[in-house]
């Protein structure tokens, strides 16, 4: 597992670029708005993922505050939760790679046409990294971000072309 990690962390490195390396103003911004940002985090987007560094943590949190998401939505929900209201991100939890397709499958309906999906640890083993690909692969993706500790779906229309972004953070 260790050696699965330190391949996948090489090749991230070689391949991750920077904002000057993107030629997508979303991604562009995203890298500025999200990426560099320093302030403070607003309480109410602040995003509780203990299985997470707290580095990637706070780009949960920076994202959800950025896009102004209020509802994240943690998969699989826990014994007896159930769903109100549609999500605004939904998050796969880290320890479940083998679920994360069927997870995605499942509670996409409820995601917010302008939502995104986030999926830690996406290069910690072989079947993580798998898992990751299989979500990138999915035609309702249309963009993906490779942070390593955390990748990022996006379904937005405006996007005409998939795309998969790897980013050094």
């Amino acid at each position: 597992m260790i050696v699965h990690y330190l391949i996948q962390y090489f090749i991230y490195s070689w391949k991750a670029k920077g904002r000057h390396g993107t030629h997508s103003p979303f991604v562009y911004d995203y890298i500025e708005s999200v990426l560099m940002d320093r302030e403070i985090i607003p309480r109410e987007y602040i995003v509780n993922c203990p299985e997470l560094p707290l580095r990637f943590e706070n780009i949960l949190s920076r994202t959800t505050a950025h896009y102004q998401f209020h509802n994240v939505l943690f998969l699989p929900l826990k014994q007896g939760e159930t769903l109100t209201e549609k999500a605004d991100m939904l998050l796969l939890r880290m320890q479940y790679p083998k679920q994360w397709l069927q997870l995605f499958d499942q509670y996409f309906p409820e995601l917010e046409s302008n939502g995104a999906t986030a999926v830690p640890g996406i290069h910690n083993t072989p079947d993580h990294s798998l898992a990751w690909k299989k979500l990138c692969n999915d035609k309702r993706v249309k963009m993906s971000i490779d942070l390593f500790g955390v990748g990022l779906l996006w379904f937005k229309d405006e996007f005409k072309v998939k795309q998969h972004f790897v980013l050094k953070y």
